[in-house]
C-alpha cells in the first residue's frame, strides 16, 4: 500500500515539473517584437545582438534577433514568423520551374513578406529598414537575411 502512494506522489510531482517547464517561454522565440511590454520594433534589452546592418545572417523559423545599428542607433528586431507557401523544386525532383517560397517576417514591428524567386519581391521595407531574403534552406527552417537602413 505504501509503495502505491509513493509511486502516485512521484507521478504527480513529475507531471507538475513537466507542466512548469512548458510554461517558461524563450523571449526571443515568442514572436513579439520589443519583448514584454516593449514598443513594437524596439530592441529587447535581453535579446542577444545579431549581425550588424548590411551583413548576411541566418535566422531560424520562430526566432527573433536584434540587428545591431551603427553608432548610437539601437538596431532593429526581426522575427522569422513562418513560410506560408513553398512550391520550390525539391532536390532530386525534375521540375519545369524553380518555384517560390513566401517567407513572413516581422521587421521593426511590421509584418512583411519576401520570396525566394526573383520574379517576386525578395526585399521588403518597414520602420526605416529593408530586409532582403538571400536564401531559404530546403526545409524552410532557416532563412539567410540581410537588413539595412532604407
Amino acid at each position: 500500500m505504501k509503495a502505491k502512494a509513493v509511486i502516485r506522489l512521484l507521478v504527480v510531482a513529475f507531471a507538475l515539473l513537466a507542466l512548469s517547464a512548458c510554461g517558461k517561454a524563450d523571449p526571443q522565440a515568442s514572436g513579439t517584437a520589443g519583448g514584454a511590454g516593449g514598443t513594437p520594433g524596439t530592441p529587447d534589452p535581453t535579446a542577444a545582438p545579431g549581425a550588424p546592418l548590411g551583413a548576411e545572417f541566418d535566422l531560424a523559423r520562430g526566432k527573433t534577433t536584434t540587428v545591431s545599428g551603427t553608432g548610437a542607433a539601437p538596431g532593429v528586431q526581426i522575427t522569422f514568423r513562418e513560410v506560408t507557401a513553398d512550391s520550390r523544386c525539391k532536390p532530386g525532383q525534375t521540375c519545369i520551374w524553380e518555384g517560390d517560397a513566401t517567407v513572413v517576417l516581422n521587421l521593426a514591428g511590421s509584418e512583411v513578406e519576401v520570396h525566394t524567386n526573383k520574379q517576386f519581391a525578395v526585399e521588403a521595407a518597414a520602420g526605416g529598414y529593408r530586409v532582403k531574403l538571400a536564401k531559404l534552406d530546403v526545409d524552410g527552417v532557416v532563412a539567410t537575411l540581410v537588413v539595412d537602413r532604407v
